[in-house]
């Protein structure tokens, strides 16, 4: 993608792998086949979205998107459409702070700490970006593991190049 990423990011990758929150909020991680989870994809989604939008209103984009300085780079969604972002700034990527875009409207929120602050508050509920609904289910919201294969309708089915293991539940009984 051209850049590190932050530190925090990768070791969340490394130990959770594919998968999201709640049934809602999904990280994305390089190297499933699914378009729509993949780091990298999300990215390359982000600006033909951009440059669809600007050639059908004319306008700018909403944000600047990575590799401008300052850009934002999606790092993950929610299942309402909307968008989470690192923004990018010249210093080491574990700097960089978390904005959200929502699937509708106009409305930028920020939230100043990174990826693990981002993700913490989640968990327990307690984000303060005005479209993440709050969870219908327990507190602190529970990690769901996917292996990131392509599910079929929107997206793509992308090339494969992580090494994720199954979720727990998918083997047999005698093997979990």
């Amino acid at each position: 993608m051209g850049t590190g990423l932050p530190a925090d990011y990768k070791e969340y990758v490394y130990w959770f792998g594919p998968g999201g929150f709640d049934d809602y909020l999904i990280v994305c991680v390089p190297g499933v086949e699914n378009s729509n989870t993949e780091l990298a994809a999300r990215l390359a989604a982000a600006h033909e979205g951009a440059r669809v939008r600007t050639r059908l209103t004319g306008a700018a984009p909403r944000v600047p998107l990575f590799p401008e300085p300052g850009g934002w780079l999606p790092w993950g969604f929610t299942t309402g459409g909307d968008g989470l972002y690192w923004v990018t700034s010249e210093g080491a990527p574990d700097s960089w702070t978390v904005a959200g875009r929502p699937g509708r409207g106009s409305d930028l929120a920020f939230f100043d700490e990174g990826f693990t602050a981002f993700l913490h508050t989640f968990v327990w509920d307690t984000v303060e970006m005005p479209f993440i609904a709050e969870t219908d289910g327990e507190v602190p919201v529970a990690f769901e593991p996917h292996d990131g294969t392509w599910l079929g309708g929107a997206g793509t089915c992308l090339e494969a190049y992580g090494r994720f293991e199954k979720p727990p539940g998918t083997y047999p009984a005698e093997i979990d």
